[in-house]
């Protein structure tokens, strides 16, 4: 069941598999729009999960208009999976994959305007699994991001205007607001 927050978004909990895992994601929506969303997946670095301060950030996507899927990694949080807090860099990469492809699902959804957002380490897999095709062998328009340490901000390529992404002009209009 969606719940209503300040009027500009609603949440709700949801699963999607992992390599016959569900991971648990919490999905923000905008309530005010009428057309497709751009949506947002983010997840923390190492060994975090998402109710460390990933909700705050995607509260402010949701409220500027963007849908949110905020994931923990298979074992981690309220996700399922055992042995429980094991690193596995390769299934991290597998739950991105996996994230995108229920994220591109979601309804309401512009499937074309995906941004993977990752705090520290995970900051690393959105490059590597942006950088491999994200969830198929032909392109898709994703545009990758990450968070400084401790900054708060979402860093870009130096001398690019915000929301650019570097190597595709097309890409640019991806972090644009929707």
């Amino acid at each position: 069941m969606a719940e209503t927050h300040d009027g500009t978004f609603t949440t709700s909990e949801e699963w999607f598999d992992s390599g016959g895992t569900k991971c648990a994601a919490r999905v923000y929506r905008p309530t005010a729009t009428d057309q497709p969303s751009p949506v947002v997946v983010m997840a923390h670095g190492f060994g975090a999960v998402r109710a460390l301060r990933l909700y705050a950030y995607a509260e402010r996507f949701a409220a500027a208009g963007y849908a949110v899927v905020v994931f923990d990694y298979r074992s981690f949080g309220e996700s399922e999976g055992e042995p429980r807090q094991v690193l596995d860099i390769a299934m991290q990469h597998e739950d991105w994959r996996a994230a995108l492809r229920f994220a591109r699902s979601l309804e309401g959804i512009d499937h074309t305007r995906v941004v993977a957002w990752g705090t520290s380490f995970s900051g690393g897999h959105v490059i590597t699994v942006a950088g491999r095709g994200g969830t198929s062998r032909r392109r898709h328009r994703s545009g990758p991001a990450r968070q400084r340490p401790g900054g708060g901000q979402v860093d870009r390529p130096a001398g690019r205007p915000q929301g650019r992404c570097a190597g595709d002009p097309g890409r640019d209009r991806l972090l644009a607001r929707p």
